[in-house]
């Protein structure tokens, strides 16, 4: 393609970005939807989807306020808005940068279950389908919880993420090995040595990395595996065009009918004068698609300006009919406020009903125990921490010892209290032995507290026993009267339904 023709292609090009509209920003607010608009549309935002509504939602307050004309509110949620896009903006680059080996491994996962799909084994493809729908869960949940600053949830659901993506990598890897393989030797065939020599040997070294990790010769997996079978197609369909071309003798005429063939083309979009019968005889001059160019740069310019004085005039017209909306509703507001004022006295006269209520069954619950018994502690949604300090078990068993009947029975009367509650059983240990053996041995103690329990006349059906094993420690793990506090049951009264 000669200069003349790519200049042509430039200038359309630049008319074609110079033509967006484009409208400045009039005020704080817009400023401030455009920010979020920009960061939205970044490849980060997908890691703090909440915080971001948050940030939205505040603009709408300010905006409302904007056409109430309060100022002062209306700086207040912006500043809100602003701080929540900040902290968006923290969020999404803390989750990016602390699990970045998490998206590199999700996209290569993702890359090689669509080579498989394409590959014609249906089998295979559904079976890799479902585990990677599992793994996407789990980032899914990681990026919520790390979003709610719950770091040992999110790492927890990172990690299953990272072992079903691994999961899928090494099942689908032989396969896909197989196939880069089968590709080089396709581009070798093709005549690629000698036509494409540079992209054919990268190719065979990727493969051959590839195959050097599944055959267990290399034990890190290579970076994009891939790429090793898109570098040998490429290289193939290289080979294969170098060849056409070398085989033609000719003059090459094809190359300069083809430009022309395109210049035609344009012109007839630019609508300029052509011999529209013979096209290939076409002589359209470059400068005269330039200039046809400019000309038409020229008329958006102009409807521009239009349509700018346009979005004048419409605003103005939608800020008289504002006022008189904001007159009428202003008068509606009133009189809704005085009935809101009457419903809010209602609602806190009950509020305070219901507070008292709890305060009286909260006296009622400390009541059931002796002193260092049981550590009680009210959340701020209104669960209750019951820890029962005083049982214990012996090393590695889950058997209640007898003396502690007594105690159980008194949390069974804990939860005739809370009748409306659910109840979780929580076993937890200290950082001795395997992680895997002390969480299936706090779970089992659970179990042991719940079974006794619905023993005892409890409804089973509330009750639910969770194994944390060494997870969630309370105290340091360096001392014995650290580790003594970690082995521990903490029995849950879960909040009031609906909080």
């Amino acid at each position: 393609m000669d200069k003349q023709t790519t200049t042509s292609i430039a200038a359309i090009a630049a008319l074609l970005i110079w033509a967006t509209p484009l409208f400045a920003a009039d005020t704080n607010t817009d400023t401030t939807r455009r920010n979020i608009d920009t960061f939205k549309q970044s490849n980060l935002s997908i890691y703090a989807p909440k915080t971001i509504e948050r940030a939205e939602a505040y603009l709408g307050a300010a905006m409302l306020a904007s056409q109430q004309q309060k100022a002062d509110d209306e700086s207040a949620a912006l500043a809100q808005a602003e701080a929540s896009l900040t902290e968006a903006k923290e969020t999404a680059t803390d989750f990016h940068q602390r699990f970045k080996s998490l998206l590199e491994m999700r996209q290569a996962a993702t890359s090689i279950t669509k080579i498989i799909a394409s590959s014609g084994q249906p089998d295979d493809a559904a079976s890799f389908a479902q585990i990677m729908d599992q793994a996407n869960k789990a980032v899914a949940q990681a990026i919520a919880t790390h979003e709610q600053g719950d770091l040992n949830q999110t790492q927890r659901f990172a990690n299953d993420a990272l072992t079903d993506y691994r999961k899928v990598l090494n099942q689908a890897m032989p396969q896909l090995a197989d196939m880069a393989d089968s590709e080089v030797a396709k581009a070798a065939h093709a005549g690629a040595k000698q036509y494409s020599p540079v992209m054919y040997g990268i190719a065979k070294q990727k493969a051959a990395a590839l195959r050097a990790y599944v055959d267990g010769i290399n034990h890190t997996a290579p970076a994009h595996p891939e790429v090793a079978l898109y570098l040998a197609q490429e290289a193939r369909h290289i080979a294969q065009q170098v060849k056409v071309w070398r085989r033609d003798t000719g003059s090459h005429e094809a190359i300069i009918l083809k430009q022309r063939d395109f210049r035609f083309k344009l012109a007839t979009l630019l609508d300029i004068d052509t011999d529209s019968n013979n096209p290939m005889l076409s002589r359209t001059q470059p400068a005269k698609i330039i200039a046809a160019v400019r000309e038409m740069k020229q008329t958006l310019a102009t409807e521009r300006k239009a349509r700018k004085a346009e979005r004048v005039q419409l605003k103005q017209q939608y800020e008289t009919e504002l006022k008189a909306r904001l007159a009428e509703e202003t008068s509606q507001l009133s009189k809704a406020q005085q009935s809101q004022m009457s419903n809010i006295k209602e609602a806190f006269q009950a509020k305070l009903e219901r507070e008292t209520y709890e305060q009286k069954r909260q006296q009622r619950l400390r009541a059931l125990f002796k002193p260092n018994q049981v550590e009680l502690l009210v959340n701020l949604d209104g669960s209750i921490l019951m820890r029962l300090s005083a049982l214990k078990f012996a090393s590695g068993s889950s058997k209640i010892n007898a003396k502690y009947y007594d105690m159980l029975g008194q949390v069974k009367e804990a939860f005739a209290i809370y009748a409306d509650r659910k109840i979780r059983i929580e076993g937890h240990t200290d950082n001795k032995g395997d992680v895997k053996v002390n969480q299936r041995l706090s779970l089992k103690r659970a179990e042991a507290v719940r079974d006794f329990l619905i023993a005892a006349g409890a409804d089973g059906s509330r009750l639910k026993a969770l194994g944390y094993g060494e997870v969630r420690p309370i105290a340091s793990n360096e001392f014995d009267r650290g580790r003594a506090m970690n082995r521990r049951i903490d029995v849950v009264i879960e909040a009031p339904a609906g909080k």
